[in-house]
């Protein structure tokens, strides 16, 4: 076997593992094919094997070594850390966004409880950072499946990974998380491109239970004025949970019902589950039986999972063949006029199989009067039911025909489902560009869906969770992300939704919704008070589309991901590992979410130099401060030298071109600001079809001097004038201009 040493690493790393005589398995992540190609990162390679046991590295300047180790189950991996390196990010994980004290593990599962104890969520995105203020490095584990992440929980100053399995792929970025960000785009790909609606206001709930609630549903939103773009469909639409169907009592029309939605300017969302109810005559059971696209048990037989349906039976997606015959079934839905699709349960969430239930009928049969052992017996039964893995009980096979324990690939089966989704409906409306939700994930899901966090619950202190959780998602890549607003589980109280409102109004995905049994959380369940805050909150964020439509395509580009943790920015300020209760969106707009209850305000970190309170337009030095914030105000901040565009009058969104814009901004020296437009749906922007326009402020002696840089792309925008609020800490300066495609120049006094 080969040895490799290096020391200081200029880029970017691959170290590649793998037993000898035995073959990795790949996930699909990394899309720089051969190799050699990693050069297009700037960089350099270790290749060949591992001398395990012997090989140790340095990492960093900082003194970080690594070393691998071989064991039974796989491997170990072992980092030092300095007393001054926080470990950011890990993707779905609990806890703060600095991971040092904890064990994490990535295997994928279905876990609605998200307490402060749970070590697994819905999606694996091992990605973390280990950043000081004098360098900052990052590490990608490419490995689907189980890993294991003790971060300085066993020992304060060892990162310890165990990794299940024949070999691995771990990729070191040496750079800011900024640069590592934009190095994990070109390595997995960059974030889709969503049409311009999808960064409107979601309303859902598990369920709408017919045609008429729907519908009511939506003429709320319309007769209250309250913005909305979108409404999701949970598995009630479906005819006895059998997917790609619809249920023809409560839905007899659904053509008729989408076409009216459309009128009203809501697209319509619709679920889907991978398994496939077991039903003779169930033409989508007998497709896959006969083409064998279902998941297998070892000896061949067919895997009898129970989900929704009763028994059902799993598509392998990690062979192409079956992801292509699953995604040509999302046609159907498009036919009646579906928009996009919420791919779930497909970690895959399993209730029971033969096998486990009788496993578990066996356990029962052992319950006697015997005290605390009877109180413990009922305690791990529940358990058992909850957690049982079935990752041993079936395999997949890939295009090569190699067989597979599911338990070695369970953590891209989610992310296949949402490939597959991803194509299928590609094809069916290829002039269109897909909406496609999943729930779990891999790196590299930025390239087919957006990534929801789960079945979190309405407590205030989810709220905190969710918070963090989104910025560690998008330390790994993942741009276009939200939660379920006002919580999943539980009850919402109106102060809680209030809240909970006004952070999603500033996260990529900005959904309601809400669980069967709970109270309902749309907009006007709970008082006219509360009524009113969440469409200033929804407001609000509509006011916002034409920065965040920009900074999404900016995102697109492979630039930054939407949402950024302070650290992203200042990794130098060692403050912001922890002020992880805030965070960026986008390049200007620092959100501080209220996420206490009966708070009056809170107390919040800026970074950097100044800052615009954009509640009170006043200038607020960095630093430590305290914001007020009464229920009706989520303190939010314009960064020194920043502008923002925004628009008004928005009930949903139509394009992506703004009949009125706005340019708000702090300007001390110099801002840009890069606008992007197209027409919000199609993939015209590919063929020049879209408008970008630079726009610059310069404080000179003389005054503010604005440059409207000569339009990009030959998109025809709709006449309008652009307006200019511009302050510079002592004055507020004011102007408009009739917008043009070949710019302007001049100065305000």
């Amino acid at each position: 076997m080969k040895k490799r040493f290096f020391r200081y690493l200029n880029s970017v790393v691959k170290v590649s593992v793998v037993r000898e005589g035995k073959t990795k398995l790949k996930s699909g992540a990394v899309i720089i094919e051969p190799e050699e190609e990693l050069d297009e990162l700037g960089a350099c390679q270790l290749l060949g094997v591992l001398d395990l046991g012997q090989a140790r590295t340095f990492v960093s300047r900082a003194g970080n070594e690594m070393s691998v180790a071989e064991n039974d189950a796989g491997y170990v991996v072992n980092i030092t850390l300095q007393k001054n390196q926080a470990v950011l990010g890990l993707g779905e994980t609990m806890g703060p966004l600095n991971k040092r004290g904890s064990i994490y593990e990535m295997y994928n599962t279905d876990e609605p409880d998200h307490s402060p104890s749970k070590r697994r969520l819905y999606s694996s995105l091992p990605v973390f950072h280990i950043v000081s203020p004098e360098e900052q490095f990052a590490l990608f584990l490419d490995h689907p499946g189980y890993s294991s992440f003790d971060i300085g929980f066993e020992n304060r100053d060892t990162i310890k990974i165990g990794i299940e399995g024949d070999g691995f792929d771990l990729f070191i970025f040496v750079g800011s998380p900024s640069d590592t960000i934009r190095r994990i785009f070109k390595l997995t790909g960059n974030p889709l491109l969503f049409p311009a609606w999808s960064l409107g206001y979601h309303q859902s709930r598990w369920s709408y239970a017919n045609e008429e609630a729907v519908l009511e549903i939506a003429e709320n939103f319309r007769r209250r004025r309250i913005p909305c773009d979108a409404i999701h469909l949970d598995i009630d639409y479906m005819d006895d949970f059998k997917v790609f169907t619809w249920d023809k009592n409560r839905f007899p029309n659904p053509s008729s019902l989408m076409a009216k939605l459309s009128s009203m300017g809501i697209k319509t969302v619709a679920i889907i589950d991978p398994g496939v109810k077991a039903q003779d005559g169930f033409d989508i059971y007998e497709e896959g039986q006969k083409k064998d696209l279902f998941c297998l048990r070892k000896d061949g037989s067919p895997f009898r999972a129970a989900v929704w349906p009763g028994e059902s039976r799993l598509p392998d997606f990690l062979n192409s063949a079956a992801r292509e015959w699953w995604g040509q079934h999302y046609d159907r839905l498009i036919k009646n006029g579906v928009s996009g699709f919420w791919n779930d349960m497909n970690e895959p969430a399993i209730f029971y199989t033969p096998e486990s239930l009788l496993e578990l009928k066996l356990m029962a049969e052992e319950l006697h009067d015997s005290g605390i052992e009877t109180e413990f017996l009922f305690g791990k039964i529940i358990s058992k039911k909850k957690y049982y893995d079935h990752g041993v009980d079936f395999v997949q096979k890939d295009d090569d025909g190699n067989t597979h324990s599911h338990r070695e690939v369970r953590n891209i089966y989610g992310f296949n489902m949402a490939r597959s989704a991803y194509e299928g409906i590609r094809k069916s409306k290829s002039d269109l560009r897909p909406f496609n939700i999943t729930r779990s994930s891999y790196p590299g899901i930025q390239r087919y869906a957006v990534l929801w966090t789960g079945d979190n619950a309405s407590q205030w202190e989810q709220l905190l969770n969710e918070i963090r959780l989104i910025q560690s998602i998008s330390l790994a890549g993942v741009s276009f992300t939200g939660c379920d607003v006002g919580g999943f589980g539980d009850d919402c109280s109106g102060e809680l939704l209030v809240r909970w409102t006004q952070f999603g109004a500033f996260l990529p995905f900005f959904r309601n919704h809400s669980a069967i049994g709970t109270r309902n959380q749309e907009p006007w369940a709970f008082d006219k008070e509360v009524e009113e805050l969440v469409r200033e909150a929804i407001e609000l964020r509509y006011s916002l589309l034409p920065y965040l439509y920009s900074v999404h395509k900016q995102s697109a580009n492979g630039e930054m991901t939407m949402v950024r943790p302070l650290a992203l920015i200042w990794p130098g300020d060692s403050e912001t590992y922890y002020a992880d209760d805030q965070f960026m969106i986008g390049p200007s707009i620092m959100v501080a979410p209220v996420y206490q209850r009966n708070s009056e305000g809170r107390h919040v970190y800026l970074p950097g130099e100044e800052w615009l309170d954009l509640n009170t337009r006043k200038v607020v030095n960095s630093g430590h401060s305290w914001a007020k914030a009464p229920l009706n105000i989520i303190p939010y901040f314009l960064k020194k030298d920043s502008l923002v565009a925004m628009t008004d009058g928005l009930q949903f969104v139509k394009s992506g071109s703004w009949k009125t814009l706005k340019f708000l901004g702090f300007v001390k020296d110099r801002a840009e600001f890069y606008l992007y437009e197209d027409d919000g749906l199609t993939e015209a922007y590919k063929k020049g079809e879209y408008s970008s326009k630079t726009i610059i402020v310069d404080n000179t002696s003389n005054g503010l001097k604005v440059e409207v840089k000569p339009q990009e792309g030959s998109f025809k925008c709709d006449e309008r004038r652009i307006e200019f609020e511009i302050h510079d800490g002592r004055k507020l300066y004011k102007r408009s201009i009739i917008d043009s495609p070949d710019g302007c120049e001049f100065l305000i006094y």
